[in-house]
């Protein structure tokens, strides 16, 4: 059958809606579609290759589930980290702000988003040099999966 005959062919099922089942194949007795005659030769996906397809798509859902999830948790160690160091921040500008006689060690805890802070500063006198005090800000906080964690800033008072 030539080229020009099938297209003749299938403009004609499309016109007069011929169903499947009344246009009937030249070389077999069964019905075909004419207006799917490209893909007569084609199946439909097999249940192996659905569940392949499945695993994978499930194998990349989990993988980004768990990069949001250490993001998270990468994002709220950053947090806590942040919010000790204006802790200690704060806490050396209080002793400072204090006369330089009356500059001492002090400790306190705080509680900020559930998170407790020990807060310590330390008043170091004469050194590097005399009539230098060291304070050192030492703020500690239980980090979830990486146990106790430490900021400490230091600063001079002369």
């Amino acid at each position: 059958m030539t080229l020009f005959k099938k297209t003749l062919d299938r403009l004609i099922c499309r016109q007069t809606r011929v169903t499947n089942s009344e246009v009937m194949h030249d070389r077999q007795s069964k019905p075909s579609s004419r207006w799917f005659s490209g893909l007569a030769d084609q199946r439909g996906a097999s249940l192996v290759e659905i569940v392949v397809a499945t695993f994978i798509l499930s194998i990349v859902a989990i993988g980004m589930a768990e990069f949001f999830a250490g993001g998270r948790l990468a994002f709220d160690q950053e947090e806590s980290k942040r919010v000790a160091t204006l802790l200690a921040q704060e806490a050396l500008e209080r002793t400072t702000a204090l006369s330089y006689v009356n500059i001492a060690s002090w400790s306190e805890t705080r509680t900020i988003a559930n998170v407790d802070y020990s807060i310590a500063v330390t008043a170091t006198e004469d050194l590097p040099q005399p009539d230098i005090i060291t304070l050192q800000c030492d703020v500690t906080w239980d980090a979830v999966p990486t146990g106790t964690r430490t900021a400490t800033l230091v600063t001079f008072v002369y």
